[in-house]
């Protein structure tokens, strides 16, 4: 079975959330969020619930851009605002649009070595 092609960050993508479709720009998304086998994705003209899970998704994005933040949340990093150091070493981060994610433990280490200097 071949592998997934890899998405660019200037592609657009058809989200289809039952009879509702929306074309939206990859770079648009803030992060995508698991709801058993759907995914909700997050942009700035709202969300949609989608028949993906994250692993799929995880295998289409692009990894220079989204992030897989701990086993419910996908982020894209253009859209972080803030990063906050929790006492546990991991962290904490907030969205463009306002919403915190904690960073798994597991995922900490990850996303330190691909955001520190």
């Amino acid at each position: 079975m071949n592998e997934p092609t890899r998405l660019s960050l200037h592609d657009k993508v058809l989200f289809e959330d039952g009879s509702h479709c929306c074309l939206v720009a990859l770079r648009e998304v803030r992060y995508f969020e698991t709801f058993g086998n759907y995914s909700k994705t997050f942009f700035p003209e709202g969300s949609l619930l989608i028949h993906r899970s994250l692993n799929y998704l995880e295998s289409r994005l692009p990894s220079d851009h989204f992030f897989r933040a701990n086993r419910q949340f996908i982020v894209n990093f253009s859209h972080i605002q803030n990063v906050h150091l929790l006492k546990d070493s991991t962290y904490s981060i907030v969205m463009s649009c306002g919403k915190q994610i904690n960073i798994s433990r597991r995922r900490s280490a990850a996303f330190r070595e691909l955001l520190c200097l």
